[in-house]
């Protein structure tokens, strides 16, 4: 599968530097934010559909406007993650077996000093297993919320049983998803698409945070923007031939090539191409915002490829 193609009026030196503005601003944001209150766990479909009916509200104020009348989404609220703590929990009884009997050769047969430093390390790294298999599958889960069509046609958010403050945030980005769907159109190219949900997720985050004077709105969603917005930078810069500054490097995303890193930390790895869709997309559309304002957007809503040409920015 090929590459996603960089929009081409990003590769200008001008986009480079304006972007990297964007990135430190948010960056800013992310570091002076404290505390890390994302409220209990959405267990059921009522207090879901409740959250839900609030982002439509807040949309309605974030845009200006109430959306047109329409269809609202079904909402399906998935439970993988209640069940993710048992199944590991039977995965780390099952290797505990191996792991004494290796514990037991250890001490018991008292190998020479290498063989007993591997064994020792092997005995940890086996009963750390079900741990980093948690926390990875965990953030995966987290992120696999999204906007589909069912059999009949219905719009269907799909997301898990996430803390409150965090399934708002990500419940933000899927409706920005539905609210193109039924204002202008499915067809449009996939990041620009994702960079809208992105930059509508950033406002309806930042309205949140500041109606229910809590900071916490705003950290999942400035890990994502801050995420993609680092990665498209690079990928600019490296086609421009061009190297970053020591700050923008030394910005620390969610995003790590290195698998080894990954495996240690619990961190899912990533498509590449998945990802340069979504950060082409954040990148496009918040360095549009930052030229002709959100509220300029034509609609609010409609993000054209037109709007994104040389001509325009």
């Amino acid at each position: 599968m090929p590459d996603i193609k960089m929009p081409p009026w990003l590769l200008t030196g001008q986009s480079l530097a304006e972007l990297i503005e964007i990135l430190q601003e948010k960056e800013e944001v992310r570091c002076r934010l404290k505390g890390r209150a994302f409220g209990a766990r959405v267990t059921n479909q009522h207090q879901a559909r409740l959250l839900l009916t609030g982002i439509m509200q807040v949309a309605g104020e974030v845009l200006d406007r109430l959306p047109a009348q329409g269809p609202e989404p079904e909402l399906k609220l998935t439970r993988r993650l209640s069940r993710l703590p048992g199944q590991c929990l039977k995965l780390f009884l099952f290797l505990l077996p191996i792991s004494l009997g290796l514990f037991y050769l250890v001490f018991s047969t008292s190998p020479a000093g290498s063989a007993r430093w591997f064994l020792g390390v092997l005995v940890v790294f086996i009963q750390a297993t079900p741990l980093l298999i948690y926390r990875r599958t965990r953030l995966n889960i987290e992120h696999e919320c999204g906007y589909v069509r069912d059999e009949s046609g219905r719009s269907v958010i799909v997301i898990d049983q996430l803390p409150a403050v965090q399934f708002q945030s990500f419940l933000a980005h899927e409706y920005a998803h539905h609210l193109l769907v039924r204002h202008f159109s499915d067809t449009n190219e996939a990041w620009i698409r994702e960079g809208w949900a992105r930059l509508f997720q950033w406002h309806v985050s930042r309205h949140l945070s500041l109606a229910e004077d809590n900071p916490a709105y705003l950290h999942h969603v400035l890990l994502q923007i801050i995420g993609e917005l680092k990665f498209a930078i690079e990928e600019i810069s490296q086609s421009l031939g061009r190297r970053l500054p020591g700050r923008v490097r030394r910005i620390r995303t969610i995003y790590h090539r290195n698998p080894v890193h990954n495996l240690l930390t619990g961190t899912p790895g990533f498509s590449r191409n998945r990802l340069l869709e979504h950060s082409f997309g954040t990148a496009a559309c918040f360095l549009a915002e930052k030229r002709l304002g959100f509220k300029a957007l034509p609609d609010g809503l409609n993000i054209k490829a037109a709007t994104l040409t040389p001509g325009t920015l």
